[in-house]
């Protein structure tokens, strides 16, 4: 019996039409492939010694990239193996601290797995008010009566995004009612030019309390090599500090030193190629669900595809019939934390596959659905 859907994504990792995690398997661009070609050479050179400048050039390199400011007097970073390790930390921190949360919804089962383990009073924001009008967005966030509010930028699976003016507004918020802030951007890479802005100055003008958590395994294909880190806000430096260091020593100086040599391709191409990847395999997709029961409901910067089921059949039968032709996707009902019911009308697809693969995978998918399509019409 798979537990959850990390439980369903290892279950299915060596399956060759896996669309089911939402982790970067794709082919290397060039640059990439000459940054796996020094990998030798790397390992024989990098030793922990070498750890902080390591970091250092890595934390540069990343908000570079991100378009983020660099800002050590306010901010300290703490890298960890995994961003659910992280979220690990952070939840050890609400607890100790009798803090609740108000947790977005839908959201990866991951993150409400590990804080109602720690038994963390837990609200729902529904994610559509990332984007909702300014004053419905406020009004919501002056109902709030938990400690933290944890959102997740771009969200996990719709894509949904808080945009600046909003964002303002939620910084407002928890410097007006001594809120914490959470933020999970794992998927900061996949935003339009447009929609980036700077969230980290705007973190520390307010001189809020908030943790802001990173990662890299959405993005490079890197074997699982990745480089996630908490950005934790000078209040709450201390405590986080010594709940970290009961979890880890130090991450890999190699990994760390490799990762960064990823992140300068895509600081070269501007991005193009990741996100290249993620537009041409849901264009795709979107193509052989066309005139299906199947519809694509993700913003489409977004790295997976969220899809509505509009017919007389859950997401679980159809995760099952897919899978028996041998393609795995994530089944929706499991992103709802507090009514499971409301997933069954959703599947999550991985986007970030070769496309090569990819257009394998999702013909048969199609070919899958519109055989469904057939039988439920009879």
């Amino acid at each position: 019996m798979l537990r959850n859907l990390t439980e369903r994504q290892v279950s299915v990792l060596s399956y060759e039409y896996n669309l089911a995690d939402g982790h970067a398997y794709r082919a290397w661009s060039p640059q990439e492939q000459a940054v796996v070609d020094s990998t030798p050479q790397k390992f024989r050179q990098v030793d922990r010694r070498q750890q902080d400048a390591i970091e250092a050039e890595y934390f540069e390199t990343f908000y570079a990239l991100g378009q983020q400011t660099l800002d050590t007097d306010h901010f300290a970073r703490f890298p960890c193996f995994t961003a659910s390790a992280g979220i690990e930390i952070i939840a050890n921190y609400l607890r100790l601290k009798n803090l609740s949360a108000t947790l977005i919804e839908p959201c990866f089962d991951n993150l409400k797995d590990i804080l109602l383990r720690h038994q963390i009073p837990l609200e729902p924001i529904p994610d559509d008010l990332l984007e909702a009008d300014g004053d419905v967005l406020t009004a919501f966030l002056d109902r709030i009566t938990t400690d933290a509010l944890f959102i997740v930028s771009p969200n996990n699976p719709t894509g949904a995004t808080v945009r600046r003016p909003n964002f303002e507004r939620i910084v407002d918020f928890c410097a007006r009612t001594g809120k914490t802030l959470i933020l999970d951007s794992c998927f900061r890479f996949y935003m339009p030019d447009e929609d980036v802005y700077d969230q980290y100055k705007m973190l520390a003008d307010a001189d809020i309390d908030c943790i802001v958590i990173e990662d890299t395994g959405k993005t490079w294909p890197t074997l699982e090599l990745k480089g996630p880190f908490l950005s934790v806000s000078k209040r709450l430096v201390e405590a986080i500090s010594h709940i970290n260091s009961d979890f880890l020593l130090h991450v890999s100086p190699f990994s760390i030193d490799l990762v960064t040599d990823f992140l300068r391709t895509s600081l070269q191409d501007g991005r193009s190629h990741i996100r290249g990847v993620a537009a041409q395999n849901r264009a795709v997709l979107h193509a052989e669900l066309a005139g299906t029961f199947l519809t694509p409901v993700e913003r489409e910067h977004m790295s997976v595809s969220w899809l509505r089921i509009d017919a007389d059949i859950t997401s679980a039968e159809v995760v099952a019939e897919l899978a028996r032709e041998g393609v795995h996707v994530l089944p929706g009902n499991e992103f709802y934390w507090t009514d499971k019911s409301v997933g069954d009308h959703y599947v999550r697809v991985a986007l970030m596959r070769d496309p090569a693969m990819f257009v394998k995978a999702a013909a048969r998918l199609g070919d899958t659905v519109r055989r469904l399509t057939e039988t439920l019409a009879r």
